[in-house]
Order: C-alpha cells, then structure tokens, then sequence
C-alpha cells in the first residue's frame, strides 16, 4: 500500500531536512538511495524530544544506526547496554556523522557535563564527528576569541583519534574545562593522532571595519572573528581523513 507522509523532506548534498507543521526545528537525516524511498513514506512525529515513528522502530536515530550498521548490530548492543548518543546533543540531528553507540550511563554523564558546559562556553565552538568512511573521529574547535600559536591568530583546530568513544568525549570536557578555568588550549595530555590548523588570513583592517561582522576582499567574504560581532557554532569535520606523521610538540 502506498504511503504519503505528513513530513516535508528536502534533500541537499547528503543531507535530508524533515520539517513537520508545527515543528520548531527541522530534523536531520543522512540521504541515502537504498533507504530513501522508506524514509520519506512514513511520518515521523516528535516523542520527547526526538523524532518517531512506531511502524520503522522508534526514534530516528535509531533507526539511522540500523541502516549504517545493521539490525543485527544494534540489537546486539541494546542488550549490552548501550543508547545511540548524540553527539553534538541536537536530538533533532540524526545524521550518521553525529551518531555513536555509548554506554547509558556514559550518555548520562555526558549530558550532566560536557554537553551543559559546551553549550554555555562562547569562547571556543567544540563539536565531535564520527566520519563513517574511516571509523574515526574528530574533534572540531571554532575560536571566536582571539587565540594565537606560534605568533598567529587561529581561526579552527582540528584533532583526529583512533581509539574509544569514551576517550574523545573526555578529551573534550578536558578541552572544554581548561578553556573554561584558564582561557587557553593545552593538547599536551591530550590523545589524539593528527591535527589540522586553519590559521586566520593576515589583513589589515581599516578603522571602520574592525567591528564589522564580515568584510570584502578582492569580491570575497571574509568573516570577522574575535570582535564580538560574528560567532563559529561549529566547524565541520574533514571527510575521509586518516592519520598522517605531523610533527606536533605536544
């Protein structure tokens, strides 16, 4: 029998926005062919928090992590005790970049504390990925203060790890608490395997534009960091990246 959702569904890039009437936000799902067609016949209503539907499993989260990793998988490790974990802790944010399987009571402790304090931290944008592709993840720090290395202004900082989801997540209450307490980045104790730097391009501004949020060079948008004007919520993570020798003095 054909099904037509209620949901609206619009596809960009490998992205799917599912918007409701009534909703206040969209929700987001990872386009793929082979699920698509499922995805967008049935209506998916939001149930604490997160969006739903009974007929397709429950959460939508949920219902990603069996696409990506197989029923049998997330069977299995439901009756391990784990939950599927947000990362960036947008329950509306079902893309499989931001999934990952966490014990519950390492989710509970996440939400109690890294999720809380990087909400409220202005500073520094953190954000956690798990790229697919590679199984690894990343950490992603947006600088809308000024903050410098080796005599530049940085404007992002990658960080790329091999190792358990629960050590990423402490790496980033580490990352997040320092920051907090002394205002400055430490990655000395920190366990990633790879880094990326974007430094901040080296333009003299003129007077009037110093607190402007965004400024044109050469028919190019530059936007303005660390004058209070414009704000990073989150970088995004660097797709099919593997570790590389960089010679980082930790």
């Amino acid at each position: 029998m054909f099904l037509k959702s209620k949901n609206s569904f619009t596809v960009n890039g490998d992205t799917v926005y599912i918007s409701h009437k009534g909703w206040t936000s969209l929700a987001f799902a990872t386009y793929r062919e082979d699920y698509y067609q499922e995805l967008t016949s049935y209506t998916w209503s939001i149930n604490n928090g997160y969006p739903y539907n009974r007929t397709l499993g429950g959460g939508l989260h949920r219902y990603m992590m069996a696409k990506w990793y197989g029923d049998d998988v997330l069977k299995d490790m439901t009756q391990h005790g784990y939950v599927v974990d947000h990362m960036n802790n947008n329950h509306m944010d079902c893309q499989i970049c931001n999934l990952e399987f966490l014990k519950a009571n390492r989710n509970t402790a996440k939400g109690q504390y890294l999720d809380k304090e990087n909400r409220l931290q202005q500073g520094i944008a953190l954000s956690i990925f798990k790229d697919f592709t590679t199984r690894l993840y990343q950490i992603t720090i947006g600088f809308n203060d000024n903050i410098m290395y080796k005599g530049k202004y940085v404007n992002s900082l990658k960080l790329l790890y091999d190792c358990d989801y629960s050590i990423v997540i402490l790496d980033a209450e580490k990352i997040i608490t320092l920051y907090d307490n002394e205002h400055k980045i430490d990655l000395s104790y920190l366990c990633f395997c790879d880094y990326i730097i974007d430094y901040s391009l080296d333009f003299e501004l003129m007077e009037e534009e110093k607190n402007q949020p965004i400024i044109i060079r050469e028919g190019e948008a530059y936007l303005v960091l660390g004058n209070g004007t414009s704000i990073i919520e989150s970088v995004p993570y660097k797709k099919g990246w593997i570790p590389t020798q960089n010679d980082f003095d930790k």
